[in-house]
């Protein structure tokens, strides 16, 4: 397998940039994924390294050749589609050999391959089969199996699992992680669904309107965000902001929200002078009904204003301010809304980010 390398690499559409210049390091057998919301340039940079877009400045390396003016077909590297791709008149087995055959190996290697891909995604009963005899999760395994017999040096995934139903996006992202295990290979892979990117990468890649926003491991991104959408953007339900001030009292400063219904104290490690503006940010889930689940907590109260029931959990949804936020609780926590309720923050758990810039302060 193989790192792939972008050292300051830009893409622009006319004058319009669509990739401000990104220095980015994929490591060998990393799996990595590229995750933001609909055009952010994710799918840009995912064909960039295929060579499908020409790059407009900078150098990208695959195993450290530069590869910028090589044709996708001598990359050494395979793409699987979110449309699939497979030729409706082959079988499953002509799909996955179609591109072995145009390199002229030998029948008894490409059956090889082919087999043997079959097996490792468990497909073996699917090869005599057209694409319209299949469902869409035995198309995209063939689609990935055609990927598998190139034996590249690294795999692309363009949101493979898109078009399948929820409860097969699930089975796919197991079947996806395992893959990645048993075949220990560099894997870009690019994600609008931030569950997807959180259960599958080594490390994620945050983008934002062409922007490289933070790039970390999973758990890091959760607990530690470099900036206001990063902090939005990982995790669901998405996290709630309260925006307020920085308020300095002798040597102690404290976060107050603008309706002075919170107030938790915070250290000002910037310097950051009275009454600056301030925004706290705390996950539904670190916000309790019951103070005995945490060591530090702050009490505030709100009016809860509708209610999501999922079983034997849900989500309340309460007004700070006339926003909305949410928190998770238990079913039987769950009455009929409008109704008050008394909250308890994990003090430890919070966010602070300055409005203006957007960035992590804490």
């Amino acid at each position: 397998m193989a790192k792939v390398v972008f050292e300051e690499v830009a893409k622009k559409f006319g004058k319009v940039e669509v990739i401000k210049p990104v220095n980015l390091e994929i490591k060998d057998k990393e799996f990595l994924v590229l995750v933001g919301p609909s055009g952010c340039g994710k799918s840009t940079m995912l064909r960039m390294i295929a060579g499908l877009e020409e790059i407009t400045s900078g150098l990208i390396k695959i195993d450290d050749k530069i590869v910028n003016d090589l044709p996708p077909k001598d990359r050494d590297i395979a793409i699987v589609f979110q449309n699939y791709a497979l030729y409706p008149h082959m079988t499953a087995y002509e799909n996955m050999a179609f591109g072995l055959k145009i390199r002229k190996m030998s029948k008894s290697v490409i059956h090889q391959k082919v087999s043997e891909a079959a097996r490792i995604l468990e497909i073996e009963d699917l090869l005599d089969r057209k694409p319209k005899a299949m469902s869409g999760g035995q198309r995209q395994r063939i689609a990935i199996g055609r990927a598998i017999v190139r034996d590249p040096k690294v795999f692309l995934f363009d949101e493979p699992l898109s078009n399948l139903d929820a409860q097969l996006r699930g089975q796919m992202r197991l079947e996806i992680a395992s893959l990645h295990k048993r075949l220990k290979t560099t894997i870009v892979y690019v994600t609008h669904d931030q569950v997807e990117a959180m259960t599958l990468g080594d490390r994620i890649v945050v983008l934002n309107k062409g922007i490289v926003q933070q790039v970390d491991t999973p758990q890091q991104l959760y607990k530690h965000p470099a900036n206001i959408f990063v902090a939005g953007f990982i995790g669901s339900p998405k996290m709630n902001f309260l925006e307020g001030i920085l308020v300095v009292e002798k040597e102690h400063c404290f976060f107050q929200d603008l309706d002075g219904v919170v107030r938790v104290p915070i250290e000002n490690k910037t310097g950051l002078v009275n009454g600056h503006k301030i925004t706290c940010g705390v996950r539904p889930e670190h916000i309790f009904s019951d103070p005995s689940k945490i060591k530090t907590t702050i009490k505030f109260s709100a009016k809860v204003t509708w209610v999501e029931l999922l079983g034997h959990d849900g989500f309340a949804f309460f007004e700070i301010g006339g926003k909305q936020h949410s928190v998770r609780l238990y079913a039987e926590e769950l009455s009929n809304p409008p109704f008050e309720k008394a909250f308890f923050l994990d003090i430890e758990k919070l966010h602070f980010f300055d409005s203006e810039s957007g960035m992590a302060v804490d």
